[in-house]
């Protein structure tokens, strides 16, 4: 009879610690997911120098994609995100044409891609899809002086204007970034600086498969 009180107390106690563990498990709510396949701008404003802008969604590589931007960008206004304390931002960057990473020009800026969370900038990096120069991601500029291309999870693709009879045109990098974040909004903004001003046909960049996810972590 002992025995078997053991056993019950021995089995309540791991079914209880079991709750414990359950209830402290990190909890993940997609509160934002685009692949921009159906032409959804929801959340979106896009912009150029100028101002807001219109159909910035078009076709690459047998799927849609949000873009083509130089010196232009896009805000994602997220609102009602569930109680959390990080927000993680998942995206695959096209970097099309010809890009010059930390290449030295008069004003001193490079080939930028530019990352604000809240209308504050967290990250600045340079990309580069020409050999002669070197790029800082994924490092900031201007520490960052790594291979052409370096980090790209393929860099096969055509290229959408200058180098589009080329097969290694544009590059796909996947950015993930976490960060410490509580309120119930939040503005990603994603923007560039590329060099020299208004040469889209040039070197252009656009986005897919965007997604915010709040994480709570215990």
């Amino acid at each position: 009879m002992l025995n078997l009180k053991i056993r019950f107390f021995l089995v309540l106690f791991i079914f209880v610690g079991s709750l414990s563990c359950i209830k402290n498990l990190t909890k993940l709510n997609i509160v934002y997911q685009n692949d921009f396949n159906r032409s959804s701008l929801r959340n979106i404003v896009t912009f150029d120098y100028y101002g807001a802008t219109k159909d910035k969604i078009f076709f690459f590589n047998g799927s849609k994609v949000l873009g083509p931007f130089n010196n232009a960008g896009a805000d994602f206004n997220i609102s009602d995100i569930p109680e959390h304390n990080i927000l993680e931002v998942s995206f695959d960057l096209y970097t099309h044409d010809n890009w010059e990473g930390n290449k030295p020009t008069q004003n001193g800026i490079p080939d930028l891609f530019v990352m604000k969370y809240d209308g504050n900038p967290r990250f600045f990096t340079s990309f580069s899809s020409n050999t002669q120069y070197k790029q800082s991601y994924p490092e900031w500029f201007p520490q960052g002086s790594n291979p052409a291309l370096g980090n790209s999870i393929q860099n096969d693709l055509p290229g959408r204007c200058a180098w589009k009879d080329r097969k290694n045109g544009t590059a796909i990098y996947k950015i993930v970034k976490q960060f410490p974040h509580t309120n119930k909004t939040f503005q990603l903004t994603l923007s560039d600086a590329l060099q020299p001003f208004q040469s889209e046909c040039e070197k252009s960049w656009s986005i897919d498969n965007l997604t915010i996810t709040a994480i709570t972590y215990h």
